[in-house]
């Protein structure tokens, strides 16, 4: 009789460890998942704001910016008197000393 009581007993602690060990060990990783997905919402809100600012980058205007970097600062301007002066020759018209167009 002490036998069987005892050995109910014994049952009875056991299931009552694996109870707990179960209840740990969800409540553990529950909570590893949480952080895990929180981690990984966060970073794709960073990528998704890095995606977005790499699609708003204008190809064109920053080529333009890297080639003005490239000249030094006048000749920009010395380029637009050139064509300026290259396509007055083409239209057979010219500048007078005193800055106005004549015909030649």
């Amino acid at each position: 009789m002490d036998a069987t009581r005892t050995t109910k007993q014994l049952e009875e602690t056991i299931d009552d460890f694996e109870k707990h060990k179960i209840q740990d060990i969800k409540k553990i990783f529950g909570e590893f998942v949480k952080v895990e997905m929180s981690f990984h919402a966060k970073a794709l809100e960073r990528y998704t704001l890095a995606f977005q600012s790499i699609q708003s980058v204008d190809e064109e205007e920053d080529l333009e910016v890297f080639r003005n970097s490239l000249r030094p600062p006048d000749y920009n301007s010395h380029l637009m008197r050139a064509n300026s002066k290259m396509s007055l020759d083409r239209t057979g018209l010219f500048l007078n000393t005193s800055g106005s167009l004549q015909v030649r």
